[in-house]
């Protein structure tokens, strides 16, 4: 199996790498240049070569991600999980900033998804997608979020609804479980409640 992360170096997709690479294949992580030492970093934490966790330089916000067309081409065909979690976890970050990177960003990996042929598209959500919605926000729920008011629900919402409206590939939208009251001790690879699909 050959894996595509973004947000692979962050607080979540670190964890997810770990487990990905347990079952063996390649992990390709997007990353920007000034954080390879980063990745270094990680791959001796995960005892893995470079192998096993290839670093894909590009940009969260740039079209196609900023791959380079030659790294795109030697992807093209090769991907059969793209996961998508990078993104803009603080509230109190500007709202351009949010929009760049949760809106556009999820745009740009939709696309890069699609240009590279990936088989599936795995894009973690957050409970914010809701937005302020009082009670209990189902699975079978999206449209019904309320007061969207503050930048970081609206894009967490919009990128989603993004994924739901314009993925062409074979998609799966999860949300953290201790989101939704779950113990935050479980571990990750039973503490992501997919929460709709494409097919």
């Amino acid at each position: 199996m050959n894996y595509f992360l973004t947000g692979g170096t962050g607080f979540i997709g670190r964890f997810l790498v770990e487990k990905l690479l347990a079952r063996g294949g390649t992990v390709h992580v997007l990353v920007r240049e000034q954080s390879l030492g980063k990745l270094e970093q990680l791959r001796e934490r995960w005892g893995a070569d470079e192998s096993q966790v290839k670093a894909v330089i590009g940009d969260l916000t740039s079209k196609n991600l900023g791959i380079d067309a030659k790294a795109m081409k030697a992807l093209e065909g090769n991907i059969d999980h793209f996961f998508h979690l990078a993104a803009v976890y603080d509230m109190g970050a500007d709202e351009e900033a949010q929009q760049a990177t949760n809106i556009e960003g999820t745009r740009a990996a939709v696309n890069a998804a699609e240009a590279m042929g990936a088989k599936h598209f795995h894009h973690v959500s957050s409970i914010a997608a809701a937005g302020m919605f009082k009670g209990t926000f189902r699975e079978d729920m999206f449209e019904e979020a309320e007061k969207l008011d503050h930048p970081y629900l609206l894009t967490k919402h919009e990128s989603e609804k993004l994924v739901r409206e314009e993925c062409k590939v074979p998609f799966r939208i999860y949300v953290r479980a201790w989101s939704l009251a779950i113990p935050r001790r479980v571990k990750w690879t039973r503490s992501m409640v997919p929460i709709t699909s494409s097919r």
